[in-house]
């Protein structure tokens, strides 16, 4: 009886948590100046019936709820009170959230696989989450990503003023209300599982260095839109 007093209440703290971040998280994004056409590209890339897996900074995601809505997107994130929190949040824009194993070496990118591989286009994934080190790509995910040719798409964030939370591993970044913010999607990326042999350049080198691109690119958008 306890365990499932237990499990009540974790779950009514969750939707709380939840509906007051949906709630803080809608009223910002309204007063934010947007630019985030190149999402549209996202649509492009799924239009040939390959996968995409949408790939972005663990620092960069809390914009991407608002902003990226419509998408209609599986997210990954792991089965802990914060993933659930975040799942939650996920419902209340659209997407679909997938709660991996809390032992994500061991068990996750196959439950991954298991549970996304034919039934979504369009999956999004931090790839330094969910605990970091900051910026250090999974390689687990690029090699699943290659083995069933998954496509990747790199999204940039970019603000004109906000808060950066250096206390987080992953330095979050929180545009403040009435910034400009911009969202840019790079180049798809078709990964060979192959990639690494032959002296050729390793799979998180090719995506590092589209992901440092795609981040300047949203950078530099800010300068053409309306000032504050």
């Amino acid at each position: 009886m306890g365990e499932r007093w237990r499990q009540i209440a974790t779950a009514m703290a969750v939707g709380l948590v939840a509906g007051v971040m949906v709630a803080i998280l809608r009223v910002w994004s309204t007063t934010l100046r947007k630019q985030t056409s190149q999402l549209e590209r996202l649509d492009l890339y799924m239009a040939d019936g390959r996968q995409v897996l949408a790939v972005f900074w663990h620092g960069k995601y809390l914009p991407l709820f608002p902003l990226a809505k419509g998408k209609h997107a599986v997210v990954i994130t792991i089965d802990s009170f914060r993933g659930r929190v975040i799942g939650e949040i996920c419902k209340r824009f659209g997407y679909r959230p997938v709660l991996l194993p809390a032992d994500v070496n061991a068990h996750g990118f196959p439950a991954l696989v298991a549970q996304v591989k034919g039934h979504a286009s369009l999956i999004a994934l931090a790839l330094d989450g969910p605990i970091g080190p900051l910026h250090r790509i999974r390689s687990g995910a690029l090699t699943l990503s290659a083995v069933h040719g998954v496509v990747l798409a790199p999204i940039g964030v970019a603000s004109s003023r906000k808060i950066v939370m250096r206390s987080r591993w992953d330095k979050q970044e929180l545009p403040l209300p009435f910034s400009r913010v911009a969202v840019a999607v790079g180049d798809r990326i078709e990964l060979d599982h192959k990639v690494d042999e032959g002296g050729a350049m390793p799979m998180e080198e090719i995506v590092r260095q589209a992901m440092d691109a795609v981040e300047r690119q949203a950078h530099e958008l800010l300068p053409g839109m309306p000032h504050d």
